[in-house]
């Protein structure tokens, strides 16, 4: 057992997140004067991937879709994202095909992308929760394409946005403060209120705003699983198992135990791989999964939205840091959404919920990301076709 994993074992959770943001602000933290880099193995690999993708060389402009998971990324969520997004963009943008680019193609095949990329291309860059020194894989990307294509619209589809209170956090702040402050047309959206505030004060050069995570703009039916099911019976227990989670494994397999016998102990990173043909498949899987239970607890920032997406009732419980405290704003009017504070509050939460009868839910779709293409109008889309 570890020394943190000790520590999780031994303290109360109150005490544990405590001493974990404790910790996170004395560590000296990554050696901030070493630069992220791919591995021989992973750099041939995306380079075999590179001569594989479609460059649509037939339209005049296409869609730039880079930073996306690789099947390595085992992450339920992050691959849902991608799904959501490429339909977004196919909604939006029907005249210009997508040139979607993983997050070790992105970087390890810079020169070769260079070369392909058209003056009247535009690039969005993948959503999530990796602007800042914890995401260093992701940063890097956004870091090089940002860098490379200052001539090109760039638009960074939403992310919570989080640098450390460390010398290594201040220090990776800095490098993506200046870099992104060097292009002249670049959107820079946080995933919640507080990553937004972040984004204007962080890169006040850049075009910014505070939208949803982009999994929120799927609707169950397109999936074939319609709402109109029979309540099932049981509890969802969606508890991560990373260094985000203030939970340890013990503590874990408690919360699911005191749920009751038909409670159902699940994270949303899987054991296999992801390969991007399987995306659809996986999150079908995954969403028919939360349409099977009467109600949801979840640390997962998309156990909540693959809860309110199936219309459950779902307690939320805090991670490390501000996440999933600021992002439940977005659900702030869902009646059967409620966030426990600790563990022991999960119990009365989850009665409160679960006997909420009439719930609205809002259109996501209508209230945001249908009006988000006329927002990104705001700013030149680099230069026209040759």
């Amino acid at each position: 057992m570890t020394f943190s994993q000790h520590l999780k074992a031994l303290l109360p959770l109150a005490l544990r997140r405590r001493l974990i943001s404790a910790v996170r602000i004395l560590s000296p933290g990554r050696d901030a004067s070493r630069p992220f880099t791919l591995g021989a193995e992973r750099r041939s690999a995306a380079k075999a991937r590179f001569e594989a993708v479609d460059w649509h060389d037939a339209s005049p402009t296409r869609i730039i879709y880079a930073l996306t998971p690789t099947a390595s990324l085992r992450n339920v969520g992050d691959h849902a994202q991608a799904v959501a997004i490429h339909r977004w963009l196919g909604k939006h943008y029907p005249h210009e095909p997508v040139v979607e680019l993983d997050k070790d193609v992105a970087i390890a095949c810079i020169d070769e992308i260079r070369a392909r990329v058209r003056p009247g291309d535009r690039i969005f860059l993948h959503s999530g929760g990796n602007l800042g020194d914890r995401g260093q894989w992701s940063e890097a990307g956004r870091r090089l394409i940002i860098s490379t294509f200052p001539e090109h619209r760039i638009v960074s589809l939403p992310q919570t946005i989080f640098f450390s209170p460390t010398p290594g956090g201040r220090s990776e702040q800095e490098k993506s403060r200046a870099i992104y402050a060097g292009h002249p047309a670049l959107t820079v959206l946080g995933r919640d209120r507080v990553s937004g505030q972040l984004a204007d004060d962080l890169f006040p050069g850049a075009q910014t705003g505070t939208y949803p995570d982009f999994v929120l703009s799927l609707e169950l039916e397109a999936f074939g699983l319609g709402t109109e099911r029979p309540p099932q019976k049981g509890i969802l227990a969606c508890l991560r198992r990373d260094d985000e989670s203030v939970l340890d494994e013990r503590v874990r397999v408690d919360v699911a135990r005191k749920l009751g016998p038909e409670t159902t102990l699940f994270d949303t990173t899987l054991d296999d791989p992801i390969p991007s043909e399987r995306r659809l498949d996986v999150l079908r899987d995954t969403l028919s999964l939360f349409a099977a239970h009467e109600a949801v607890v979840t640390d997962r920032y998309h156990g909540l939205i693959f809860a309110v997406i199936c219309r459950k009732p779902v307690v939320v419980l805090p991670t490390v840091d501000h996440k999933l405290h600021s992002a439940i704003e977005w659900f702030s009017d869902i009646a059967n959404v409620g966030f426990a504070e600790t563990t022991e509050d999960v119990a009365d939460t989850l009665a409160r919920v679960r006997e909420t009868r009439v719930v609205t839910y809002p259109d996501f779709n209508a209230l945001y990301f249908d009006r988000l293409p006329a927002s990104l109008e705001g700013l030149p889309a680099g230069p026209t076709p040759s």
